[in-house]
């Protein structure tokens, strides 16, 4: 009977320490150590395959003092790239009291607003960031996602820049932006021209987030830096660009090749889809779409390597 109520008593405290553990996954809003973002930056490029991209790892390495605060130091370097570059990106800290995040820019060595995960619907916060006027940030709406069965709290925020570029983009608190770590000071990060999307998040060497629905590239890394031709020297194209009624896609290749394919917005979300198809067979109709810009994601089986194409609905 004893051995019963010990028994009864171990699994209560278990059940206190696991809800403990949940709750602080839940509202820690930034990572303060041990974190690893792995971000694919892409452009988009006059010659197939039409988008390149790398991956970028950015990784929270040590603390220092500064100003009588402790901060973070966060590190950047490419992947499997022949682009050696990297460095020290600068320093954030967290203000855990207030779900606020601040970050200082290397270069600038001035102190920005990073996050702000107290927001709700309606709130409007002013951003410095390194390479823009001030500009306001807008939180549209908040919503709650599990993530490897623990609730976070997402974001989705709205700005735009005096040149007409509308950006959006979505924070997840415990993880930061779902394109780069510090997004917020490089805004408008968040448009299709030159664009960031986090492909994996790692804390204390455990894998918290993948972006399943990664267009580019299987896992947290890829690359396609310095091709410049594909499936054997035969270019492909989306005739005519932009889509004003029915456009093919065309590409000096046999009809008997097979692709798979997916036509995919701006936020990631594959619209229209087909496998093992011939070329002729891959349409887009500009009434199927909203104005913008998509994604022709190509899997070509006779040589195994994915292409993709970026195309206009107007």
């Amino acid at each position: 009977m004893k051995t019963k109520k010990i028994l009864i008593k171990l699994i209560g405290i278990l059940m206190l320490l696991q809800q403990f553990d949940m709750q602080a996954q839940e509202y820690f809003p930034f990572p303060q150590d041990s974190a690893v973002w792995y971000s694919v930056y892409q452009w988009p490029a006059p010659y197939p395959p039409y988008i390149y991209y790398r991956t970028y790892k950015y990784e929270a390495k040590g603390d220092t003092i500064i100003n009588d605060f402790e901060y973070t130091k966060l590190y950047w370097s490419p992947v499997n790239d022949s682009d050696n570059k990297s460095g020290y990106e600068g320093a954030y800290r967290v203000d855990i009291e207030n779900d606020k995040v601040y970050f200082i820019d290397s270069y600038y060595n001035t102190e920005s607003l990073l996050y702000d995960f107290s927001l709700v619907p309606g709130d409007t916060i002013t951003i410095s960031g390194t390479d823009y006027d001030p500009f306001n940030l807008v939180c549209l709406d908040t919503t709650t996602i599990l993530i490897n069965g623990v609730p976070h709290k997402k974001l989705l925020v709205y700005s735009y820049l005096s040149n007409g570029t509308e950006c959006y983009t979505n924070w997840v608190e415990g993880i930061g932006s779902l394109r780069m770590p510090i997004e917020t000071d490089e805004f408008c990060a968040g448009f299709f021209e030159w664009m960031y999307d986090l492909t994996c998040f790692f804390y204390k060497d455990e894998q918290i987030y993948e972006w399943e629905e990664n267009p580019y590239f299987e896992g947290c890394i890829g690359t396609n830096v310095g091709i410049e031709k594909c499936e054997n020297e035969k270019s492909f194209a989306v005739i005519p660009n932009p889509v004003a009624g029915t456009s093919h896609l065309v590409c000096n290749t046999s009809n008997n090749t097979l692709f798979d394919y997916q036509i995919i917005d701006v936020n990631g979300n594959v619209l229209q889809s087909a496998l093992g198809v011939k070329p002729d067979d891959i349409l887009i109709q500009n009434s199927h779409f909203s104005n913008g810009i998509y994604l022709l994601r190509l899997y070509s089986h006779n040589i195994k390597q994915y292409f993709s194409i970026k195309f206009i609905i107007n």
